[in-house]
Formats: C-alpha cells, structure tokens, sequence
C-alpha cells in the first residue's frame, strides 16, 4: 500500500526553489537608522478631564494622522506624539478654531507643542481656573 508520505510530487505540486528574501545584517539596520531623521514631534494636551482615557484621545487624535504613543497624567494633561511636524501643526491649527475647536467629553481641550509648554503657562491656567 502506497502512504501519502511516499508519494511523489506531480508537476502542479512540484516544490519550487525560490529563495526567500535576506534579511539585512545588524550593520546595514544600524545604518539605515542612522541615516533616517528623528521627526516625531510632542503635542501637549491641558483641560482633559478626569474620565478621559487614552482610547478617547486616540479616536480624537489620530484623525491628524498615525499616532505614536499617548500618555495621559493624572492631572489632566496627556501627551501625543505624532510621527511627524506637520500632523501635529494640523492639531494644534484644528484646536484653535473658534467654532469648533477638539472637544473630549463636551469639554474644549488645549492642544500646543510640548516644546513650546513652559511652567509658567500652567500656573497661569491653574490660577485662572481653567483645568
């Protein structure tokens, strides 16, 4: 009796004999990451509120294009970052419209680059009570 194990290949089911692709070597991945720029940019985010989680902030975000990472503090202040300056100008220009502006829960949020952010600018948002 004849085992599937014995039996050979017809022509339709011949194995081929491609070759599979190389993967590079550690030198060519450490080059080729050196040579790419660091582009991500941080966006801050102030006045969210207490039951906003990361998932709202995505769905919220990434409208502007793919999102990195997000972080949100306990203090009501989250961290996006964009994979590029362009995506993150695009949020910041969307939260500063009048009409519209990015709401989460209802609540109009602050969007501005985390390198422009300084301590001062939140003291002066804690004072005039607006988180």
């Amino acid at each position: 009796m004849s085992r599937k194990r014995e039996k050979l290949y017809h022509s339709g089911q011949a194995l081929h004999s491609t070759a599979k692709r190389r993967r590079p070597s550690l030198p060519e991945l450490a080059e080729s990451a050196s040579t790419k720029p660091s582009s991500s940019v941080d966006v801050l985010v102030i006045d969210l509120s207490s039951e906003c989680f990361i998932l709202d902030l995505k769905s919220r975000f990434e409208v502007y294009s793919c999102i990195s990472r997000i972080r949100i503090d306990h203090d009501g202040v989250g961290y996006v970052t964009f994979r590029f300056k362009d995506f993150a100008d695009a949020a910041i220009t969307a939260s500063l419209d009048p009409s519209f502006g990015i709401t989460i829960d209802s609540k109009k949020i602050q969007v501005l680059l985390a390198k422009d952010w300084n301590s001062e600018v939140w003291i002066g948002l804690k004072e005039n009570g607006s988180s």
